[in-house]
């Protein structure tokens, strides 16, 4: 290939089943205090984040940008012009030519390139008075590596390419010259600069040079997103820059209670185990005092100390129950979002930048954060909507903690009266939210403990809640129902599944258990209307079925969603699942196909899904379809082609021999190269994995709701419903308190269908308030 940086802008690169435009390109290097606090009389510097972390992966890239002390210290850029990378340094003369290119609406590239935007419009622009960089002027190297299955990290992106990669003295420079160091006797200041390591900011300035070439070689591998997905990266990048407002006095509230629930709980720990264990991340420690008492677990992990206070292994005493309890309670996830939110929160209080486009391992899914080039959020789309355990008084009609299992007087703590009602098991109303909120706004942990009883519960119940709608304005949100079981459904053609979505009322759990059971569903629906609640075969069969199956799961998935049958039942109704869904089970596909009478009469026949990927990998350049999927193999990449025209990639696919399970005949799996980003599934990082039917099904199924959501999203950005947070199937605006923009308007957006899922029962509803909540 010829070298990209010689290329003129506008050059197309054949790549894959595209190409490649050359675009103008830049990056920045920058010092920046964000996340560190520098004492004032002792000069010591610490993180602000876990773990004494600082800087730009703690406080994210909006907040990083609008510091103070925030400044350019290098950029290079390549207008593809002929005339090679150019160099700018603080001091210099302006770089008109960039100027001008920007000025006149130019295009400009780069690797992450909300970062370059964001230091373009918050310093360059602000300090420096350069013209404003638009987002539709911006195209990002790292989102096209992203769609294109490949790491996002530039390094490591480089190294699956065969590219130019970073400089890896870039590091140890970045890490000494952008951010603040203790002052030592030799070193009084707290910052390196060019009078005092000259040769160290000469090899950075070489470093970002190198950067733009780096970045060019990658980008130049590959192919541009096709326009609709410009569109909705675009849209993408618009939401994370509007943010969500955060009601940053009841976030400041929380944190102080949740100081006092840590030092309050530190201390009864610190007295449980008369010293032995100082705090709850002491994990050795503690594992080593609960050996001592005589129950021993395996691990310190939160699963582990779940089910160790669940009695799984076995008795515990007092004080090794109430030990777990605090290492169960001050170790929540979620309360810990309380810090984070707090450390990423702009100046005008709104949270930015928390959704990672084609974050999610292949399906084009947004995620929360990546593991692999070190980005981290809050991560919005797992906020907790529970809240803990809710009873509601007769009396004041106000909301309370349970006293169930206290063993207290039965009476309302807040007004005293004896008439009072348990919320069912994970009800929480946004009642309860406001309720908490104020509770917790007074600012005194005794008066939190005497209400709610389980502090930490009460502060992740109010997540959702801290945020809220701007003034004169109110968040209207609306999520798909069930999107993932109606994409799984319509894609198998799967018609009772699909009959259920079509029909009102009907529910695909209930109708789930008794295909599994054989129960008629007049038996369920005549206990509903006796007890005004839902016959337990609904929760324990029909909803873990639909939750495990789906995509092959087994035993062990059943039981990862919370089933308690033993095994042989467990396999039994996993079984009946499977014959009730035939069409799901040849859509996964497989290398022999039953062709009965006979339990094990089968024939060699490659067929659904993974025989389609099977024949494309022996035959590179030819199609294999399966109803509305289609693969294909050509530059050692398996592409599937969706229903709305994108295209999955697995690199360099290969068949390996293996064991069939059943002993069937000779068999094969399917393997590829991919970044791994979940523990579950093997080490993170790039590497060779295996995939099966029932995966490639997930990959798909997942991908079509994607696609389904982002067609949603930018329908309701052109409707002039301003999104602020999103899910997998969910959207929240944030628009004008006016009746024009209600629930209604924004559902029916949502439920609009694609022209390739014109017939697909797509449903949406919603609600709209003030504040985030969960319907």
């Amino acid at each position: 290939m010829t070298d990209p940086c010689l290329l003129p802008a506008g050059t197309r690169i054949p790549v894959a089943l595209g190409h490649s435009t050359v675009v103008p390109s830049m990056d920045f290097e920058t010092y920046s205090e964000a996340g560190y606090h520098i004492d004032p009389h002792t000069g010591k510097v610490t993180g602000a984040g876990p773990g004494s972390k600082g800087g730009l992966g703690v406080v994210g890239t909006p907040v990083y940008a609008e510091h103070p002390s925030t400044e350019i210290l290098s950029l290079y850029y390549d207008l593809k012009d002929g005339k090679g990378r150019r160099r700018w340094l603080p001091g210099f003369p302006n770089p008109q030519d960039l100027l001008d290119h920007v000025a006149a609406g130019g295009l400009i590239e780069a690797w992450n390139a909300p970062f370059e935007w964001y230091v373009w419009n918050f310093k360059a622009v602000r300090l420096l008075g350069w013209p404003v960089l638009s987002i539709d002027q911006c195209r990002c190297a790292m989102a096209k590596a992203r769609r294109y299955s490949l790491p996002g990290g530039l390094d490591n992106a480089a190294k699956v390419l065969g590219t130019p990669r970073k400089d890896p003295d870039g590091k140890r420079l970045l890490n000494k010259l952008s951010r603040p160091h203790t002052p030592t006797k030799k070193r009084t200041a707290h910052r390196w600069t060019p009078a005092t390591a000259w040769a160290d900011f000469c090899g950075l300035y070489d470093y970002n040079g190198d950067d733009v070439v780096a970045e060019d070689h990658a980008a130049a591998r590959i192919p541009d997103l096709t326009p609709q997905e410009l569109a909705v990266w675009k849209i993408d990048q618009k939401i994370n820059a509007r943010g969500v407002l955060v009601y940053v006095p009841t976030l400041e509230a929380a944190l102080d209670i949740l100081g006092q629930v840590e030092r309050k709980y530190t201390m009864e720990l610190s007295q449980l185990t008369r010293g032995a264990v100082g705090s709850v991340s002491e994990i050795a420690k503690l594992g080593r005092w609960l050996d001592a008492q005589g129950c021993p677990l395996p691990d310190i992990k939160a699963d582990t100390v779940r089910e160790a206070l669940a009695g799984a292994y076995g008795g515990l005493t007092y004080e090794a129950r109430r030990a777990l309890e605090i290492r169960d309670s001050l170790g929540a996830a979620n309360v810990k979002k309380l810090r984070k939110i707090r450390l990423q929160i702009s100046s005008d209080g709104r949270l930015r930048n928390q959704y990672m486009y084609c974050g999610a391992d292949r399906t084009g899914r947004w995620s929360s954060a990546a593991a692999d080039d070190g980005a981290s959020n809050s991560q919005l789309q797992n906020v907790t909507a529970k809240g803990p355990k809710t009873a509601r008084c007769e009396g004041c009609e106000k909301y309370f903690g349970s006293l169930a299992a206290s063993g207290d007087a039965p009476q309302c703590p807040r007004c005293g009266a004896w008439m009072f009602h348990d919320l069912p098991s994970g009800e929480w109303p946004i009642e309860a939210v406001e309720q908490a909120v104020e509770d917790i706004r007074t600012g005194s942990l005794e008066h939190l403990e005497t209400l709610w009883r389980a502090p930490i519960a009460t502060l992740c119940g109010i997540l959702r809640g801290l945020f809220v709608a701007a003034p004169g304005k109110k968040l209207v949100c609306c999520d798909f129902s069930a999107i993932e079981a109606v994409a799984a459904a319509c894609l198998s053609r799967c018609q009772w599944r699909i009959d259920v979505f079509n029909t009102p009322g009907d529910c695909i759990y209930t109708r789930s258990a008794s295909k599994i059971t054989g129960t008629p569903m007049a038996v369920y629906e005549q206990y509903k209307a006796d007890n005004g609640g839902h016959h337990p075969d609904r929760k324990k069969t029909g909803k873990i079925a639909e939750l495990a199956s789906g995509y092959g799961g087994w035993i062990g998935a059943w039981k990862a969603f919370g089933c308690d049958m033993d095994d042989d039942e467990i396999k039994r109704q996993v079984l009946a699942w499977r014959e009730a869904s035939p069409e799901i089970i040849e859509m996964w596909g497989g290398e022999y196909k039953w062709c009965g009478p006979g339990k094990w009469d089968y024939r060699y026949e490659l067929h659904g899904l993974e025989g389609c990927a099977m024949q494309a990998i022996m035959y590179p350049g030819k199609c294999f379809s399966y109803i509305d999927i289609t693969y294909g193999v050509h530059d050692d990449i398996l592409f599937c082609r969706l229903p709305s025209g994108r295209f999955l990639h697995y690199h360099r696919p290969r068949l390996v021999p293996c064991e069939d399970k059943l002993r069937r005949g000779p068999a094969h799996s399917i393997t590829f190269e991919g970044y791994n980003s979940n523990s579950m599934k093997g080490p993170i990082g790039w590497s060779r994995m295996e995939t099966f039917g029932g995966r490639l099904f997930e990959n798909v199924v997942q991908a079509v709701s994607a696609d389904i959501q982002a067609e949603a999203l930018l329908r309701c950005e052109a409707a002039g419903y301003a999104v602020v947070m999103h899910t997998h199937d969910e959207a929240c605006a944030e628009v004008p308190n006016d009746p024009a923009y209600n629930v209604g308007h924004m559902e029916a957006i949502m439920a609009e269908r694609p022209s390739w899922a014109s017939w697909w029962p797509i449903r949406a509803a919603g609600w709209e308030h003030q504040r985030y909540q969960k319907d």
